[in-house]
C-alpha cells in the first residue's frame, strides 16, 4: 500500500470526511500564527472532476494547460496576500521520485506559473523510499491534517484524519526537519526543465 499513514500518525485522531476536511482547514488555518506546511508525496493524484487544465495536458494541449493553470493560480492571489500581511512561513515540500510522472509534468508546470507569483515550494530527493512517505498539512504545532489518498497508485483524496496530539505534531514536523537533512533538494528550475523529458 503506497504512501498510507502509520499507526502512530493516527494515534487520538479523528476520523473526517472530505468536507470535515475542508471545514477543519479553515478553523485550523483562522488559529495559525507562524507557518504552514504541507507536504506532497503521491507521484500520480486524481484531481476532482472538470478540473481543466489536467483534462488539457493529458489531451496533450501543453499551451491551453498553462493558461488554464495560470488562471486557476490567480484565483488564489487572496490567499496569497493574506499569507503575505499575517507574515506567515507558508511552504509546500514536494517529494519526487525522478523520472516525472505524467501527473507530475503537468503538476510542474503548476508550480513554475506559482513560484513566479511568489508561493514557496521545496523539491526533495527523500532519503528513503518515497512510497513510505505520506501528505499532511501542519498548522503551527497546534493541527495537523493527515490525508487519505485510497491505497494506490493514484491518489485521490477520501477524506482524511484531524490531529491535535502534541506527540503526533512534533514527529510530523521531525518529518520535514528530517527530508530537509538528509533528502536531497532538487533545484527548481532543473525540476522545471524535467517536466516534458521523458
Amino acid at each position: 500500500m503506497m504512501h498510507q499513514p502509520p499507526a502512530w500518525a493516527l494515534e487520538r485522531s479523528e476520523r473526517v470526511t472530505p468536507d470535515g476536511f475542508l471545514e477543519s482547514f479553515r478553523e485550523a488555518w483562522e488559529r495559525t500564527e507562524r507557518r504552514f506546511l504541507k507536504l506532497e508525496c503521491w507521484q500520480s493524484y486524481r484531481e476532482a472532476e472538470g478540473v481543466r487544465s489536467q483534462e488539457a495536458f493529458e489531451a496533450g494541449d501543453i499551451e491551453r494547460a498553462r493558461r488554464l493553470l495560470e488562471e486557476e493560480a490567480m484565483g488564489d492571489q487572496p490567499l496569497r496576500d493574506e499569507v503575505k500581511a499575517r507574515g506567515l512561513e507558508f511552504t509546500r515540500v514536494r517529494l519526487l521520485d525522478l523520472p516525472l510522472t505524467g501527473y507530475l509534468r503537468y503538476e510542474m508546470i503548476n508550480y513554475e506559473v506559482r513560484d513566479r507569483l511568489g508561493e514557496r515550494m521545496e523539491f526533495i530527493a527523500p532519503p528513503s523510499p518515497v512510497e513510505g512517505y505520506f501528505d499532511f498539512l501542519l498548522f503551527d504545532s497546534h493541527t495537523a491534517l493527515i490525508h487519505d489518498y485510497g491505497p494506490g497508485p493514484v491518489g485521490h483524496q477520501t477524506g482524511g484524519w484531524l490531529t491535535h496530539h502534541p506527540a503526533t505534531l512534533h514527529a510530523l514536523s521531525d518529518t520535514i526537519a528530517d527530508l530537509r537533512t538528509r533528502g536531497e533538494p532538487v533545484p527548481a528550475l532543473e525540476t522545471y526543465a524535467a517536466t516534458f523529458r521523458t
